[in-house]
């Protein structure tokens, strides 16, 4: 068999090739070290020319978050100890030196190197210094030290936290419990870009702030809206990306260009309706996974996409509520993109709902005995289960679930949404509180009689 690696390089990656680019040129597969990139699932390819190039080096797929790619990498290594990089970051050359002595050391449990940011400007010098009086006085180093744990260690404690911020202060406290903590004197080179981007006083001293609050027990929900600038709700749209295929019920046209245009006018109005909702943020969770980099060309920058993943409904719609959440969302409304007149009061009114109260689950009926509408304020995948998808008995078997996690159910006014040319046909009659203008122009062409 061949021998153990010493270290496992865990890099976690989000649109970020330049970094990641020169990360992979210095951090290199050897006998002793293991490099493992953790992307986000349904980006993998932005990052084809590099897995081609790096051909040894391991990759694994993960919803986007921190700590839960961490957790991916960490899960396929097999090195004594793991490393965990920030692609903009870059280990000094005595590094593996740092990690063999600390391998020697029976009693150390893991460490860090010294911060050291990539910029000549007087106020750098002035961050690192309180970086090192931080450690001084309470021995936490952050995730861009390049925080190092035994392998077994860091299974013991449960690795990271699945938190929307502040895992790695989260993970360093924990693992101070379990031995000793080494802060080597090397330095590990930051890119200053985030401190020239927000200031170098104004960003340092909003870390200090939400760590500090983060410590005193505010809900790192709460923080990771303050450091991203998130909104508090979100309205997710679930849709298969219109140029893929699907809606084969609604096949009124035997022209596939002309039945990809009918996909892409209940898409678009659909969306209208979503990014009308004030004070929110608005999210696609797209199908299939590998069309999400499109996806953004098409719905704009204002509009965060995330992929579906599940090999069913009910897997699909639990894990879109889970990665929301992973934003720092408390309030997450989830639609479909059939719902081209949807009344956006109605979306409102079920945020509005979850506001008001934590235990509870918001439904807009459908005309089918279905959802067109689903809202919660924590995941509950018990509510997917178990689910007879595409029946008349979706909402009440729902609403049975929600019952048994002790959620109650608010039910909102009653919608349909498009799935057959029946209800195509109601929308040339009907008038929502949007227009849906790229749907009815499109029937005025294509649908006859």
């Amino acid at each position: 068999m061949p021998e153990e690696p010493l270290v496992s390089v865990v890099v976690p990656v989000w649109r970020d090739e330049e970094a990641l680019t020169r990360t992979l040129q210095q951090v290199h597969t050897s006998v002793q070290v293991e490099v493992i990139v953790a992307c986000v699932f349904g980006e993998e390819r932005r990052y084809e020319l590099l897995r081609d190039r790096y051909e040894e080096t391991k990759w694994v797929s993960a919803p986007r978050g921190r700590a839960v790619q961490m957790n991916a990498g960490a899960a396929v290594a097999g090195g004594r100890w793991l490393l965990f990089l920030h692609a903009d970051s870059e280990l000094p050359p005595d590094w593996l030196d740092v990690l063999a002595r600390a391998d020697e050391r029976n009693d150390t449990v893991g460490g860090a190197f010294r911060l050291s940011i990539d910029s000549h400007a007087w106020q750098a010098r002035v961050i690192e210094a309180g970086v090192r009086l931080r450690l001084a006085l309470v021995g936490l180093p952050y995730g861009d030290q390049a925080p190092f744990v035994r392998t077994h260690i860091f299974q013991a404690i449960g690795g990271y936290r699945d938190l929307p911020l502040m895992e790695d202060v989260d993970f360093v406290r924990r693992l101070r419990t379990i031995g000793r903590i080494d802060i080597s004197q090397a330095p590990v080179v930051t890119s200053a870009r985030r401190w020239k981007r927000d200031g170098w006083f104004r960003r340092s001293g909003r870390n200090i702030t939400l760590a500090t609050q983060f410590l005193l027990g505010v809900s790192p929900a709460r923080l990771a809206q303050a450091y991203f600038r998130r909104k508090s709700s979100a309205v997710v749209m679930m849709s298969r990306a219109p140029w893929t295929g699907g809606k084969t019920r609604l096949a009124v046209d035997s022209d596939e260009a002309a039945h990809a245009d009918l996909r892409h006018a209940l898409f678009l109005d659909t969306l209208d309706t979503v990014r009308s909702v004030p004070d929110v943020e608005h999210i696609i969770a797209c199908e299939p996974a590998r069309e999400c980099e499109r996806m953004r060309e098409l719905v704009g920058a204002a509009v965060d996409v995330i992929a579906q993943r599940g090999d069913d409904l009910g897997r699909r719609m639990t894990h879109v509520f889970e990665d929301s959440f992973r934003l720092g969302c408390e309030s997450v409304v989830v639609v479909g993109s059939d719902l081209p007149d949807l009344p956006s009061r109605l979306i409102q009114a079920g945020i509005r709902q979850l506001r008001d109260g934590n235990d509870r689950i918001v439904l807009g009926p459908a005309t089918d005995g279905g959802y067109y509408l689903i809202g919660m304020n924590r995941p509950c995948p018990s509510v997917f289960e178990r689910i007879e998808w595409s029946t008349d008995r979706v909402l009440s078997q729902t609403v049975e679930a929600a019952n048994a996690e002790g959620l109650r159910a608010v039910l909102l006014d009653e919608w349909r949404d498009v799935d057959e040319v029946a209800d195509l046909r109601r929308l040339t009659g009907g008038s929502g509180e949007l227009a849906a203008s790229r749907t009815r122009a499109w029937l005025g062409e294509h649908l006859k009689g």
